[in-house]
């Protein structure tokens, strides 16, 4: 989200509801055509920040994260806020941490698919399901590496490269009598 507030229009343009969204780019690309049609001697110009006003609307579109509303990382807690739920991980009290790569629970459009996401186990036994999408990976990644000691790198990245279904361990930060427990 950063990103986009550095371009205020784009910004505004975000909360204007869809069928109207549609309606203003349909009615700017009328206005381009027209401009052209006027100008024919700048109509490549007209057309080009046309096209890259549009590329950079796409570009802030996809940015936003589908599967959750917000994600918060700090180097001790990420905030994750999904269904209305507002859920904080402290680091420092993640005992399990699991990279999954399953069936989704609805269907797509074209038909079932596979979702990624991060199960963190907690110490008091509690567990959180965090979607993994990518404008936040790297974010997330990042605080596991350096927040979680033994952090398994290698398995993050095979979890990611994966096309099919499977579970990774990433963190292990049980002792012997909590796992015996």
């Amino acid at each position: 989200m950063a990103n986009i507030k550095r371009l205020p229009m784009l910004t505004r343009l975000r909360h204007i509801p869809e069928p109207y969204r549609m309606l203003f780019i349909g009615l700017c690309t009328l206005v381009v055509m027209i401009a052209g049609y006027t100008w024919p001697n700048l109509a490549y110009a007209i057309w080009g920040i046309f096209v890259a006003l549009m590329a950079a609307l796409l570009y802030a579109d996809l940015k936003e994260p589908v599967n959750y509303e917000s994600i918060y990382i700090s180097a001790e807690t990420v905030e994750y806020i999904a269904a209305g739920q507002r859920k904080i991980i402290r680091l420092d009290e993640v005992s399990r941490l699991e990279f999954v790569r399953e069936e989704a629970l609805f269907p797509d459009l074209e038909g079932p698919y596979i979702e990624s996401k991060w199960l963190v186990h907690t110490r008091d036994g509690s567990f959180i399901e965090v979607m993994d999408e990518w404008p936040h990976r790297k974010k997330l990644l990042k605080a596991f590496k350096e927040s979680l000691p033994h952090f398994d790198k290698q398995a993050a990245r095979k979890g990611f490269r994966a096309w099919g279904e499977g579970k990774w361990l990433c963190y292990d930060g049980q002792t012997e009598t909590e796992r015996d427990a």
